[in-house]
Parts: structure tokens; C-alpha cells; sequence
């Protein structure tokens, strides 16, 4: 009974923006319908939140749809980082490897007759070699802090 008398109410609540709820009472249960029932029947006031897009529209649902977008850009934000961050690694990596070449070629110039020649040009590249991926290091790091900066304004606004 009490769950005929829920389902009834539901479906007058549902039935409110299509036009009058009445209640009354036919052989001793309470009954809610869209026309006149009875003698006794009385119409009821219902409110209920207008329907949007097939939706309830209330502020806590608009609230949690806001809530849930904060949390994607935040896990984009996140994501983007690693991939920066795992760059920045590579980029490291790849230094360390062509100096660690240098070394090679310098400790051969170092037994050659031209080798001091040839050390002072190695030296050169080293360094060129050495700027340009502190560049790129920087450049990403950068960016890193400005998306850190952009995820805890989202944060914050919570």
C-alpha cells in the first residue's frame, strides 16, 4: 500500500507541469489522479523543479555538473604536467648522452695530433649543446609553473 501510495505520488508530481493533481479517497485508500475522482475530491497544490533537458535543474545538480568540470580540467591539468614533466626527463636524458659523447671525442682529440684544435671546437659545441637543451628545459619548466598556477586558481575556486 505504501508503495502504491509512492508511486501514485510520484507520478503526480511528474504530472504537474501537464496540468491539475487530485486526491481522493475511493474504497479506503488515498488516491491521486489528473481528473476528479470522486465527490470528495480535492486538488492538490504540487511543486516540483522544471524539467531541463530531460534533467531536473536544481542548484545542487548545476553545483555537482560545475564541480565535475573544475575536477576534468584539473585531471587534463594533471595530465598535461606528467607529459611535460616526463619531456623535461627525456630532454635531460638526451643532454646527458651527448655530453657524455663529447667527453668521448674530447678524450680522443686529446690523442691527436690536431687535438687542441679540434678540443677548442668540441668545447664550443659542448656549450651550444649544453644551452640549447637548458633552453628547452626552462621553456617546459615554465610551463609547468603556469599550469600549477592555472590548476590551483581551479582549486581554490571549489
Amino acid at each position: 500500500m505504501k508503495r502504491t501510495l509512492l508511486l501514485i505520488s510520484l507520478t503526480a508530481l511528474s504530472l504537474q507541469s501537464y496540468g491539475a493533481v487530485y486526491q481522493c479517497e475511493v474504497n479506503g485508500q488515498l488516491t491521486f489522479s489528473d481528473r476528479p475522482c470522486g465527490d470528495d475530491a480535492r486538488e492538490v497544490e504540487v511543486r516540483s523543479t522544471p524539467m531541463v533537458g530531460g534533467s531536473l535543474s536544481t542548484e545542487a545538480g548545476e553545483a555537482f555538473v560545475e564541480q565535475r568540470g573544475r575536477e576534468r580540467e584539473v585531471s587534463q591539468i594533471d595530465r598535461r604536467i606528467s607529459r611535460i614533466q616526463d619531456e623535461i626527463e627525456n630532454l635531460r636524458r638526451n643532454r646527458d648522452a651527448a655530453l657524455a659523447r663529447w667527453q668521448r671525442e674530447k678524450a680522443y682529440a686529446n690523442n691527436n695530433l690536431a687535438g687542441a684544435t679540434w678540443e677548442n671546437s668540441l668545447a664550443k659545441e659542448a656549450e651550444v649543446l649544453r644551452q640549447r637543451y637548458q633552453d628547452d628545459i626552462r621553456s617546459l619548466e615554465a610551463e609547468v609553473a603556469n599550469l600549477r598556477d592555472s590548476r590551483q586558481n581551479i582549486v581554490n575556486s571549489y
